[in-house]
This record gives C-alpha cells, structure tokens and sequence, in this order.
C-alpha cells in the first residue's frame, strides 16, 4: 500500500474540507501536514495531484473494501456526476453572488428531495458515498450553522438544511473531519482560493518532472492520476472475467493493430422508402382517435397575439407540451397536438390603437410571428392555429347555448366603468387604477400583476382611469351574461376527484385549484363583455356585446382542432376513448380546472352521454421563469430574453431547449442565467453529450466505419442492466411529465457510455485484442443510437444530427423494451443485433452497417458573449421583480 501524504492549507477551503472529509468517512491511512497558505495538493508513490476530485479518489483506491464507492454501475454513473456537479457549485459559493448560490442550493435542494425512503446516500446509494462528501462540503459554508449567505431563506431549502443538519450531527467522522479541519463555524472556511484543476506532476526529487496543460473546462472523461493498480473509474479493480459470444456476434481468425474488418450491408429497402418520403414533406392526413389504443390529446396554452413570447412563455406551455407529444410519438402513442393563437378580447383592441391598425391585422401579424418563432424553436405542432374562424363563433355559441338551455347562464345588472367622454363601456383592460388588495399601481380592471389577484371587479380599482382617454370612468349598470358555477359545483367537485385520481395534476395546479373552489367559493362569473372584437352573443339586445376571452378562448382548442379536422368530436366528444393534457402557466390554471371545465360540464347532456365533452386528465403547471436578478420579463422595459432574441444571439434552437427544459420551473419559480447557460452548454452538451458520440463515431471511422459484432463479457452484462435501469427510470418519468428529471437522465445515459470509454480505452485496447475494441466500440455505437432516441424529444435536431451520423432515418428510433399489463415498462437493451430484421424488432444498430463522419454537433459559447447580451438585455434600470412563467 502507498504511502499517503495530504498538504492542506491551514484555513480550509472547501476542497479541503471534503479531503478531510473523505479521509474521516473511510478510516483510510493519510499522514496530514498543514502550513499557512499552502496548496491542497496529495502525494502518492511520488506522485503530486492537485485536483480535488482525483485527491479524494486517490484515497479511496487505497482503501479495503472502498465503502464510500457503490460497487454497480448505475449507481457509479450517478455518484460520479454529482461529484463533478460539485466542483462548479465550489466555485459558485465561493463567488458568493446570490444567483450563484440559489443555484447551488436548488440543485443540492433537488438532490436531497430524490433520497429513497430507507436509504442514506444522497445519490441513491444505500449508504453514504463520496457524493455525500462532496455535497455536504458544498452545503456547509450556506445552511450549516453559523452560515449567512446572502439573502437566502432557509426555507425555501428545507430538503438540504435538514440533510446538512442531519449529517452534521449524527456522523462522527463529520466531526473528527471538521476538527482537522480547523473549522468551528463555516465562517473559519477560507473562500477566496481558486483551485487549479488538472495539475498533476512528479514530487520534487531532482528527476523530470511533467504538467499536464491545464484545461479551461473540466471534461466528464477526464482520467485523473491514481497510484498504480487502480484507475479512478473502477475501485477497487474489477477481476477480468472469462467471455462469451452473444448470439449475434460473428467471429474473426485474427487482431492486429488496425481492428478486424467486418463486412459492410447495403442498407435496408425501407429505408429507401423513409427517405423519400421525408424529402417530399407533403402534409400528413389528420390523426384519428383509435380504439382500443392509447389517444391523447395534448395542448398548451393559447398566447396572446398582443406581444412577442419570451423564454418564460416559451417553456411554460408550448416547449413543455412539445416534448411531452414527442416523447408520446416515440412511444407509440396515438398522439395530436393541438395550440394556436389567442386572438379576440380587449389585449387586442388595446394593441390595434398602440400600432394604429385594424384589430384582424393586428391579429395576422402577431399570428405569423408567434407562428415563426415555435418554427425557429423546433415546435412540433400537429396544428397550429388561431381563435378568429366561424369554428369558433359556431362552436363557442352552440356550448353557450346547450349551457343556457340546462340552466347553467343567468342574466344580472352589473355595476360597471363607463367613459362619457366616448360614450363606451369600459372593458376590464381598459381600466386601471390601485388593487383593492395589495395597492399595487397600475393595476388592471381583470388581474394585479403585483398580488396576482384576479377575483375583483374593475369598480373595485382604487382612483381608476381610463386607459383610452385618461379620463376618470362613471359607473353605470349594465346587463350582462353569468355562468352560474354555483350551481355546478357539485358536479365540478366529482370532476376534480376523478381527474386527480384518473389523470397526473402538479402540486401547484391542485393548490391553485384548492383556492378557487375552497377558500375563494364559486359565485357566478360574468362571460359577457361590452366589446366589438370578440365572438358575438346569440341574444337579443346583446349586439354590442362578445363573449369574455376566459369564456370564448379556452373553446378555441376544440375550433383549432375543428379546423384540423371536420370529425372533431371523435377528439372532442370521447372521454372513454382520448386522455386531454394540458400544459400551461400557474396564472391560467383556474381557468383550465374551474371554468372551462364549468363550461363543458354546463353544456353536457346526462342523456347523451356520447354527445358530452371530453374533459382534463392531467394537468401540467410550470411556475414562473424569471430573469437574472428575479426579475420580470418585459418588453417595454426591454428586460430579458424573448422569441426573437434567442434566435439574434447565434445560439442554435437545440441549446436554447435543452437549457430552458434544465431549469423548468416545475415546483417553484426558477431563474435564467447567461452564466450558467454557458456552463451547461460547454460542459453537460460539449464534454459529456457531443464528446461521447464525436468519439464514437470518429473512431470507428478509422476502422472501416462499419458496425461491428460484439462478444459479451460478465462486465457487459452488468453495463446493459445499469443502461436499462436508466432508460426505466426515464420512461417512468416521462409517463409523469416529470420532464426536468426526464432530461437529467438522458445526461446519465451518455455519462455511463463515456465512462465505458474511458475505462475500456480502445484506441490503447486495439493495440493488443482486437476482438475486444470492437465489441466496446459497438456497445458504444449502440448507445449513441439510444441516445438519439431519448434526446429526440428534448432535442429533436441534435437527435437528426446523430441520426445523420450514424445514416439511419430518425423514423427508425424508438425507447426499447416491453410494455406489462399494469403500464409498468421494461428496457430491453444489449449490443447492436446480427440484422436489421431483428433491430426494427429491438432497438439499435446492426452488425455491417456502415455510418457516416463525425461532425461536431455543439460549439462553445464564450465567456465576452455573456457580458454584451447583459448589456442588451438587462433593461433599462433593471426592471421590476416577480414572474414571468406565461
């Protein structure tokens, strides 16, 4: 056993700490020389290592037994990550910007939360790991006692505070390390060194010595030096195990330096067939619900045609429900999805007078804008269209008045804003003045942006004004229709119950639900507005009056799907047959689970049950994104990023996805960082993702870049059953709308294959066993495959991109394995298959297949880009706080 010696600096540093930490937890034989000042630094055998990260696993190599490593793959893979997670947390704590620490703290927070009940390990382990070393290191110096970070409530972290606290007191060696440490409060902690990465060298002992180039960014493949008979990705080192051939592996006379060849297989007929049809792009005919398979009928919330989306509106719904409906076609899925433009209401007119056009050019403009920017965005609708069309006039007053005639509408004197000046009645939007709840000015006639409040009415405004004249409003009476939820109550109560338990409802969307019905009562709700732009009501001396937007919009998923196809009440009118998911921001949830379901349920017939519309199922809720700093998004004061932004700063659709998706505010309010956008750019997508697939296919080009057979190792099996686990746990969360976690996974899948290279290293491997590097490099090509598919609904160009490398029609990806009777799904993954017969059947790639160059599929964003987007779209005098969700 080597000879152990840790120089640490006499006031700990956080990489200290979690040396200390590593040394207490596992008893392993360390000599610890301190000084003033001094480098972090372990010497082994002779050996320098400066990396944190190859320090504490340096000691864990010279442990028996290594009880802080899992000894099964899966959990290796996730106990790896979190630790290289943790080394931009060090550097964010200590910068000690609060967006820098919020964002350390939601992810140990989220860490914490996802602990198996009976485990101990914050990465899923049993017992604790070198994941938990790491991140209480992480934490210590933010909830420990003693901590003040800055502004942060404890609170808001209650996961990780109770974590932190719970291994701080009940471990020993947390103590003994602490103690070593020199620490008493987290306030000892030295946070102002800056660690070198990546610097290893010989001890100075007169003999050579070698530096390694530092790197700028840490790569996940990165080998640190261990002692000798160790590698830092297999401890302790595993036994070779004796091999046998898989069923589908051929067999070869000979290795040399150059690989085996193997035969190429021209490609497949259908494949032809897939092409061309792909080139044609004609449209495809209208889907159908199918009986006896599953039919779901996804929508995201329809935006305002009075503005351009930004990033918050963007992931709130239409991004969201995007990937739900790809991954819903990846499965197999008879799947629609459905959005469109919200075009009629007071937003509207208020826009026409802004920009001096007419209400329908106003509508035309902002449509074909919306429209270009899910296009640039990769949305993948199955219709997109727009709520100014006779479906909806037709189909809003048939429901108005089968409602009516069940005796679901009354009619009431209403108080109401009158402008003398213009002899009109004053619509919600054209009213603003002091909330009656919070004082916040201006505030609308119909909503507050300062308390979120939405239950007033625009007599209630304190000192209102006319937004048309500026003139101070009369109140008047005026005659108006009411939906009488009341009266329904009862029945929105079954519903409510039924879909909780039938379909999936977020947390937030069930509190927000709770509030409307619970605390606030169901009182009549007018859906009558004194307007001209809207849809007509069907009464007499109602000429100049439409129907309100939150009666008339949330009709117009049933008109858009009307103009999709004319038998939409096979969608519409089919609550056995189709599951409806919804997907939108926290603001627009009472009216998708109180008031559109009144409205259904006002218009059904007991007594034609086959003519009563199709109601929600599951309900997926984003909370706000906000800008850096917490701030609101806004147009006028030019305060963060919108549609046509993102497409102005050169970063490609796929990037702009895959982050938003990353930080989706499924729980709680999250926030946009240009910081952090680049770090997952550069790190998550270039190091790990693009490494991976680059490195597989560049290599195999150099062998013939055909797919070649594979002989099984005892090892492999152990491969493919953590893949499996992974791509079991993805589709679980999938089936959830869990898609933040969802994502997060995919990132797991690609760091297991990387792993395999790195531990393999068949560019070392080919020079000696030739039957070995191929079967590694076709396990691999078979994971760049599955890759591609899990990716396709977070990032369907960068799946093309793969799909494109490796010459396969994208047509041909999908999620391997079965489908039990209980819904429960079971990954079927192993080697690229003997032919393409079997591989439509399994999944992947088959041996003979020749794919095409390695391309890069990612490019860094640099560190003076973030400072000039800053600039430009920081705002003028920073903006107001609050959402910005959409």
């Amino acid at each position: 056993m080597p000879v152990l010696i840790l120089k640490s600096p006499r006031k700990a540093t956080l990489e200290s700490l979690a040396a200390h930490l590593t040394i207490s937890a596992s008893g392993a034989a360390v000599k610890i020389a301190s000084a003033p000042g001094c480098k972090l630094q372990l010497i082994a055998d002779g050996t320098l290592i400066s990396d944190p990260i190859a320090i504490c696993r340096s000691i864990l190599a010279n442990v028996d037994k290594c009880p802080l490593y899992p000894k099964k793959l899966p959990k290796q893979t996730a106990v790896d990550s979190i630790v290289e997670c943790c080394v931009p947390m060090f550097a964010s704590v200590r910068g000690g910007t609060q967006p820098g620490v919020q964002r350390t703290l939601s992810v140990l927070n989220q860490l914490a939360m996802t602990i198996p009940k009976g485990f101990r390990g914050i990465g899923g382990t049993k017992e604790i790991s070198i994941a938990d070393i790491f991140c209480f290191a992480a934490a210590y110096p933010l909830v420990a006692p003693g901590a003040s970070p800055p502004n942060i409530k404890h609170a808001d972290y209650k996961a990780i505070v109770d974590w932190t606290l719970s291994t701080l007191n009940t471990n020993k060696w947390v103590q003994k390390a602490l103690e070593t440490s020199n620490l008493s409060s987290p306030k000892d902690l030295d946070l102002t060194q800056d660690i070198a990465k990546n610097d290893v060298k010989k001890a100075a002992n007169g003999s050579t010595t070698q530096k390694k180039k530092k790197m700028k960014e840490r790569d996940v493949c990165w080998r640190p030096v261990v002692p000798t008979g160790h590698t830092a990705y297999s401890w302790p080192q595993r036994k070779k195990q004796k091999t046998s051939a898989s069923s589908g592996s051929g067999s070869s006379s000979a290795s040399n330096a150059k690989g085996l060849a193997t035969k190429e297989v021209p490609d497949p007929e259908e494949w032809k067939a897939l092409r061309a049809s792909s080139s044609t792009a004609s449209s495809p005919p209208p889907k159908l619900p199918k009986k006896g398979q599953k039919n779901i009928m996804i929508t995201s919330a329809l935006p305002y045609v009075n503005n351009v989306p930004h990033l918050g509106n963007i992931i709130g719904c239409v991004l969201s429900a995007d990937v739900y409906s790809r991954y819903c076609r990846l499965r197999g899925y008879n799947s629609i999805y459905i959005c469109g433009t919200d075009e009629y209401g007071t937003t509207t007119e208020m826009k026409a007078i802004q920009e001096k056009l007419t209400c329908q050019q106003i509508c035309d403009k902002y449509h074909a804008i919306h429209k270009s920017i899910y296009e640039w965005f990769n949305i993948g609708f199955d219709h997109f269209g727009r709520t100014t069309t006779d479906q909806q006039t037709k189909i809003a007053q048939d429901i108005y008045k089968r409602a009516k005639k069940n005796g679901y509408v009354i009619e009431k004197t209403t108080q109401q804003l009158y402008d003398a000046k213009i002899n009109k009645f004053l619509a919600d939007r054209y009213v603003e003045g002091r909330c009656p709840k919070c004082d916040f000015s201006p505030a609308r006639g119909d909503q507050c942006d300062g308390c979120g409040s939405i239950d007033y009415s625009p007599v209630d405004l304190k000192d209102p004004v006319s937004v048309l004249t500026g003139e101070t409003p009369e109140v008047r009476d005026s005659k108006h229709m009411y939906l009488n939820l009341t009266k329904l109550s009862d029945r929105l109560d079954r519903f409510v119950k039924k879909s909780q338990v039938k379909g999936l409802w977020t947390g937030n969307a069930v509190k927000e639900t709770e509030s409307w019905i619970h605390k606030r009562g169901l009182l009549p709700r007018c859906i009558t507005r004194d307007l001209k732009w809207g849809t007509p009501v069907p009464e007499k001396g109602y000429e100049d009056k439409v129907f309100y937007v939150w009666f008339d919009a949330p009709i117009g998923y049933i008109s858009i799907t009307a103009n999709y196809t004319n038998e939409w009440e096979q969608w519409w009118k089919n609550n056995d047959d189709v599951t409806l998911v919804q997907f939108m921001g926290k603001d627009n949830t009472p009216f998708h689970t109180v008031i559109f379901p009144c409205t259904l349920i006002a218009a059904d017939n007991p007594e034609t049950p086959k003519d009563n519309f199709t109601l929600l199922d599951s309900i997926s809720v984003c909370d706000y994104l906000q800008y850096e700093g917490g701030l609101k998004f806004s147009k006028s004061r030019g305060t963060g990023v919108f549609g046509n932004h993102a497409k102005e700063t050169g970063i490609p659709p796929a990037v702009w996805r895959y982050y938003l998706l990353s930080v989706r505010p499924e729980s709680k309010d999250t926030e946009f960082d240009w910081t952090d956008l680049r770090e997952r750019n550069n790190g998550e997508l270039i190091n790990n993702f693009g490494n991976f697939v680059n490195r597989c296919i560049k290599f195999l080009g150099k062998m013939g870049g055909v797919v070649p057979p594979v002989k099984i190792e005892e090892r492999d099996r152990e491969f493919f059953s953590g893949v499996e686990e992974l791509v079991n746990k993805y589709v679980e969360l999938m089936e959830k709308i869990n898609i933040r976690d969802g994502l997060r996974l995919v990132l797991e899948v690609s760091r297991m294959g990387n792993r395999l290279l790195q531990h393999e290293a068949p560019w070392v491997l080919i020079k000696k066993d030739a039957v070995r590097t191929n079967s590694v490099l076709g396990i691999s090509l078979n994971i760049c495959w599955l890759i591609a598919a899990l990716a396709s609904p977070f990032m369907p160009s960068v799946a093309n991109m793969i799909c494109e490398q490796l010459r396969i029609p994208n047509e041909t990806l999908f999620i391997p394995g079965t489908t039990g009777k209980d819904g429960s799904f079971n990954c079927k993954y192993g080697p690229p298959c003997s032919t393409w017969a079997e591989a439509k059947v399994k999944g992947g790639l088959f041996v003979g297949h020749k794919v095409g160059n390695a391309k890069p599929m990612f490019s860094r964003i640099e560190e003076k880009s973030l400072a000039s987007w800053r600039a430009k779209y920081g705002g003028e005098g920073g903006g107001t706080r609050g959402g910005g969700g959409g």
